[in-house]
């Protein structure tokens, strides 16, 4: 028998991100959808839960792009298959399609995590999405991938040997720290999730950590967020921080390099910082050491533009009151 899943508090970028711009939905995604995968789960876990799997247009186009270049690399390191960039949009022509229907169709409701459920479609009210909507996607998703083949970083990656590639969109932790004691808890260790999109070792050694970015380039959040790779690199390879080069390569704009430089007291303020938001986090918690809460303890944005595009529309408190611009 395998390992129970238990709900416990951690950290990463997203869930910080989440925490910041809506606590409602931060509960919504980290406490009320808990549990909702299965059938024997109250009907409200298995809404949340479902709600969460909900996807705008740009959040389904960025990880079909990064689904697409993960799969073409996988190939290229065991099959020495070419990187071609007719292949790239092929196959991302064939996940558009396979997920449009996925949710035109409503596949979903047979297995949320499994099937494309669009915002678009869900929150639709049946109306028709304007077909130079799904163009503009569908040519964003294509232009990125073009821009991904014709990068200085695949020139690069393709130069060494598939060995030195050590790291491809897998999921990790580490543990960053410790939250300090309070009044409600004892000290506790902080694991921190990360997926890296790509890490390998040139021929001097030197470990290069690449984000591929699909959207705008936030640069504080990118920041944070290689700062992160760079903490779990030195632990899990052993690495000075001298051996380590980041940055994100932005596929909407040429698919140029964006190198992030990081010292030593840049990789102790992210630290703090990722201390910071996960104390701020457990502070609202009703037990701790059970990692329990209180939806009613959880305050909804007053940012209606993060309402716009919030999949927890369906059942949130506030929205019935804005004003939301509709598609």
């Amino acid at each position: 028998m395998g390992k129970p899943i238990t709900n416990d508090l951690t950290w990463s970028v997203s869930r910080a991100r989440l925490f910041r711009s809506c606590q409602k939905a931060y509960y919504y995604a980290y406490y009320g959808a808990w549990g909702g995968w299965s059938v024997e789960a109250p009907e409200r876990a298995r809404l949340l839960y479902c709600l969460k799997q909900v996807q705008s247009f740009p959040l389904w186009g960025g990880g079909i792009v990064h689904e697409v270049i993960r799969d073409a690399l996988t190939q290229f390191a065991m099959r020495r298959r070419p990187i071609d960039v007719n292949d790239l949009q092929n196959a991302a022509r064939a996940l558009l399609r396979r997920g449009w229907v996925e949710s035109r169709d409503r596949l979903w409701e047979q297995n949320p995590k499994r099937a494309v459920n669009l915002f678009e479609h869900y929150y639709g009210e049946g109306r028709e999405i304007p077909r130079e909507q799904t163009d503009a996607l569908k040519e964003n998703i294509y232009a990125a991938l073009e821009n991904f083949a014709h990068c200085d970083t695949l020139a690069e990656l393709l130069t060494l040997p598939p060995q030195n590639w050590v790291e491809l969109d897998q999921l990790e932790s580490f543990i960053v720290g410790e939250l300090p004691a309070d009044d409600r808890a004892p000290a506790a260790p902080l694991k921190v999730w990360c997926a890296i999109d790509l890490a390998y070792f040139d021929a001097q050694g030197v470990l290069h950590i690449i984000d591929w970015k699909t959207g705008s380039e936030h640069k504080e959040e990118l920041r944070l967020q290689l700062a992160c790779y760079a903490i779990y690199a030195m632990k899990k390879y052993q690495l000075p921080l001298e051996k380590i080069i980041l940055g994100g390569v932005i596929l909407n704009d040429g698919g140029r390099l964006s190198p992030y430089a990081i010292s030593r007291e840049s990789l102790v303020n992210a630290t703090d910082q990722m201390l910071k938001s996960a104390c701020a986090m457990r502070g609202k918690l009703q037990d701790i050491e059970a990692n329990t809460a209180n939806e009613e303890d959880f305050d909804c944005t007053q940012n209606p533009a993060f309402c716009n595009s919030c999949p927890y529309r369906q059942v949130c408190p506030s929205v019935n009151g804005q004003n939301l611009d509709e598609f």
